[in-house]
């Protein structure tokens, strides 16, 4: 259940409704608009984009942020495990998947209906090295940590309509994330863009479990994406502009890795005021805190994004 990018009131006449799914979680709809196939998260009458594909080019990134999160690949550029929280359509693990077909890379999407419906409509098809697991994705990497099981990369693109779930926000879940991590290893996490008020609150919480972070966004302020290493690294611009320059794109991949850097933001969002989010439940009752963030019918979200025009 990932990223709400812009909003509508998915009222222009040349949209067509594919399917509509209402679930537990989720208020689901997959619209087509030409050659843009979308999947849409409504809640109170307001709608999120959690993906969108190009039906031309299905395993090319069409979304900004989608773009910027690859700036993981400068960091780390040959990844051999990647966990992804939140499925949305796919579009993200799709490129993954097409670009390193020999790269293992896990999915947690608590919400069945997501799973289906990506299937059937954004072309995830699942096999050896491309698995999706269908449980809340604090659960899931609590029983790869004590199964020994470590990622190069995590990509966090979790979102329902209107928030993204409490319990994956907080500095104890942020210190489960890294040590899932392999040597080396980051941290990449979808912040929305202008609208999402909580971002100095995230970042803070993110530098207290990693020693660095790096902010990347674009000009109109549509999507931000935060970066968390394992280590300092200590770059600035000109480190990414000289990884940009050398990188050898996997074959199939056509991202502008220079035009990616372009858009990294050196002291984005500090805040002297910012708080690190915690978790706000005992050890025994995670469960509850899971059904309660995730459920779509609770109205009162502690990491709350706001309906922007």
């Amino acid at each position: 259940m990932p990223k709400p990018e812009t909003q509508t009131s998915l009222s222009k006449t040349n949209l067509k409704v594919l399917a509509r799914a209402r679930t537990r979680f989720n208020d689901i709809f997959v619209i087509e608009d030409g050659v843009k196939r979308e999947m849409w998260f409504n809640g109170s009458g307001k709608f999120f984009l959690q993906s969108r594909v190009d039906t031309r080019k299905p395993n090319a990134p069409a979304l900004i942020y989608s773009k910027m999160i690859l700036a993981t690949l400068l960091i780390h550029p040959n990844p051999q495990r990647i966990l992804i929280v939140g499925l949305g359509g796919g579009a993200l693990s799709n490129c993954l998947a097409a670009w390193y077909p020999s790269c293992v890379i896990d999915v947690a999407e608590i919400d069945p209906k997501v799973v289906s419906l990506a299937k059937k409509y954004f072309h995830v098809k699942v096999g050896p090295n491309y698995q999706i697991y269908e449980e809340d994705a604090r659960i899931f990497l609590q029983k790869q940590i004590a199964r020994g099981e470590t990622y190069d990369i995590i990509f966090l693109d979790a979102f329902k309509s209107g928030s993204i779930p409490y319990h994956l926000k907080t500095f104890e879940f942020y210190s489960e994330l890294k040590s899932a991590l392999a040597k080396g290893g980051v941290v990449a996490s979808n912040l929305y863009g202008k609208s999402n008020d909580m971002k100095p609150h995230d970042l803070q919480t993110f530098l207290k479990v990693f020693p660095e972070i790096f902010v990347f966004e674009d000009e109109k302020r549509v999507a931000t994406v935060s970066i968390a290493t394992q280590e300092a690294l200590g770059w600035g611009r000109d480190q990414f502009e000289i990884r940009a320059e050398a990188f050898e794109p996997p074959p199939g991949m056509d991202v502008n890795m220079q035009e990616v850097v372009a858009t990294l933001r050196q002291n984005a969002f500090a805040d002297e005021n910012a708080k690190t989010l915690r978790d706000d439940f005992a050890p025994g009752e995670l469960n509850t805190a899971i059904e309660q963030n995730n459920r779509q019918s609770t109205l009162t979200r502690q990491y709350p994004i706001k309906n922007v025009s």
